[in-house]
């Protein structure tokens, strides 16, 4: 299988379209650049097909960065059980003590 990131960058928000497989074995090709002058990062997991401790560690990465930075961060398309390892892993947990979770889709509720 493959992964593909799609950056695209509207204004001062910068979508994050992550597809296929995130995982141990394409990591390597996984690439989140986020552009200066952003103020909001969406992270799209609408394609995402499969993701794991390696992918969660990736998106990890995204919210550091973004905490450095002042940046919020935003979930899009997670699906329930993405959205129910994200809550048990404590991804949204680490979001909200980052300070970098903006609107509903990054509370675990979707």
């Amino acid at each position: 299988m493959h992964l593909e990131t799609h950056n695209e960058v509207h204004g001062e928000i910068c979508t994050i379209k992550i597809i296929g497989l995130l995982d141990y074995s394409t990591i390597d090709s996984f690439k989140a650049d986020i552009p200066n002058l952003i103020n909001k990062i969406i992270v799209d997991f609408t394609s995402l097909d499969f993701i794991d401790s390696t992918g969660i560690g990736a998106v990890l990465s995204i919210l550091y960065e973004a905490s450095a930075r002042g940046i919020g961060v935003e979930f899009a398309g997670l699906n329930e059980a993405v959205n129910e390892l994200f809550s048990t892993v404590g991804v949204f947990q680490i979001m909200k003590g980052l300070g970098v979770g903006v609107g509903q889709r990054c509370s675990g509720k979707l």
